[in-house]
């Protein structure tokens, strides 16, 4: 009867209603049967084990200073990964304390993902977290370096020299070229507890996070510049900028051969920095004030991808 015929439709409709909500409930996250592997490993820029040279190319100090780093420290850590058109993610929440100065030629292997669908990831992060305890250290790092950067709470510590056979260091704001000392070599320690996320990695050709490809496996590197304390502007995309030394002779208050945080701090950002050879606008953690606030902002600027590839958004580190 069209009775029996309205209750059936109506059943069948229940059904499919069910059935859709079932599905709705599954775990499909976008995964797919074809799957690769991830290896996550994490390169130094050649400015940290080989320094800088004064000159006019790109990579050159402009104001003709030499940069030597003996010490060059780092926390990495929580390596992350996922799709725009899935809910598909990869993470790992493990932190190490890498020695950059004396890595290994290929880079700290620090996390591998199997069974990945081989398509594009396109959003990938990682972050420099103040070090705590928990973190660990690959070799060749030392167990004094992992002690060292625990117990201070550093994301990063840098020691290093700048060194101008000319060299000379002028009290700060003062246009007096009398009141200058030589300054040949300039030494520096500097400790920063700047933890810091990157997110939304793309190379330098612009393509975001990476593709892994079937049966293949996708390197990937979180990439560490040594050169960033130096650079005239605080970047957030393509490292468009001049290369400069002489804050730091400028910053060396007492004129003992080494400028300190404690000396960055006294020192007034824009006798340092003049406008228009800096733009120090767009500093994560507040406009930039004094020395400290310049090199404290740059640390926030260190994590790259890929080379030369930026991590444009960037926030206070979970850790």
């Amino acid at each position: 009867t069209s009775m029996k015929r309205l209750f059936s439709g109506r059943r069948v409709a229940l059904v499919l209603a069910v059935a859709a909500v079932l599905s709705g409930c599954g775990e499909d996250d976008g995964s797919t049967s074809e799957v690769g592997s991830v290896q996550v490993f994490v390169e130094a820029e050649d400015s940290i084990p080989e320094g800088l040279t004064p000159g006019t190319g790109e990579e050159n100090i402009a104001d003709g200073w030499s940069v030597t780093y003996d010490r060059f420290l780092v926390t990495l850590g929580d390596v992350r990964a996922a799709r725009s058109d899935a809910t598909e993610t990869l993470g790992d929440a493990s932190v190490y304390v890498l020695d950059l100065k004396n890595a290994p030629a290929g880079g700290y292997v620090v996390v591998e993902f199997g069974d990945v669908s081989a398509v594009r990831w396109d959003r990938f992060g990682f972050d420099l977290p103040n070090a705590k305890a928990g973190a660990l250290a690959l070799a060749p790092t030392t167990q004094a370096d992992l002690d060292f950067m625990t117990q201070n709470g550093y994301s990063v510590y840098i020691e290093g020299t700048i060194g101008k056979a000319d060299g000379v260091s002028c009290p700060p704001g003062d246009v007096d070229p009398s009141k200058c000392v030589d300054a040949k070599e300039v030494r520096f320690a500097w400790g920063l507890s700047a933890g810091t996320s990157f997110d939304d990695c793309a190379t330098e050709d612009g393509f975001t996070g990476f593709a892994v490809p079937s049966g293949g496996t996708a390197q990937v590197k979180p990439t560490i510049h040594g050169d960033h304390w130096f650079f005239s502007n605080i970047t957030a995309g393509s490292e468009i900028t001049k290369r400069y030394a002489q804050y730091i002779a400028d910053s060396d208050l007492d004129n003992d051969g080494e400028t300190t945080l404690g000396e960055l701090k006294q020192v007034d950002a824009a006798d340092v920095f003049p406008s228009p050879t800096y733009n120090l606008s767009g500093a994560l953690g507040g406009p930039v004030l004094t020395a400290y606030d310049y090199v404290l902002a740059q640390a926030r600027t260190l994590g790259d991808f890929q080379g030369d590839g930026e991590c444009p958004t960037r926030a206070w580190a979970k850790t």
